[in-house]
């Protein structure tokens, strides 16, 4: 026997190491919670949105870019959906997921930007 058949194959020995590693990491993070499974309520969440409110005393300042969306009022509930023409529309909701309910006729009482 040459000294070439006696010697252990290393290359083997590490990516067999590799992989036990990953695996033994994997179902760590899987142990203490820092991998994420999704719900299917996180499914419905497209896009989540902020609420500025109009204090006449502070210049409000909002971006000049259009955001791609439209709001429209359907049956009392407020509705979004992107302006690139699909058919896609979603009722705008609360933390509690309770629907912001809107009036088609409802016009503010002043001027609010001016």
């Amino acid at each position: 026997m040459t000294d070439e058949q006696q010697k252990p194959d290393i290359t083997k020995y590490v990516g067999l190491g590799f992989i036990a590693g990953l695996v033994v990491c994997v179902l760590t993070l899987e142990y203490y919670g820092y991998i994420r499974h999704p719900e299917k309520a996180d499914a419905l969440v497209v896009e989540e949105f902020r609420l500025l409110t109009l204090n006449t005393d502070e210049d409000l300042k909002i971006s000049q870019k259009p955001s791609g969306k439209e709001a429209f009022c359907v049956n009392g509930y407020l509705l979004m959906r992107p302006e690139n023409g699909k058919n896609v529309a979603g009722v705008l909701v609360d933390k509690k997921n309770r629907g912001v309910e809107c009036q088609a006729s409802l016009t503010p009482s002043q001027k609010i930007v001016e």
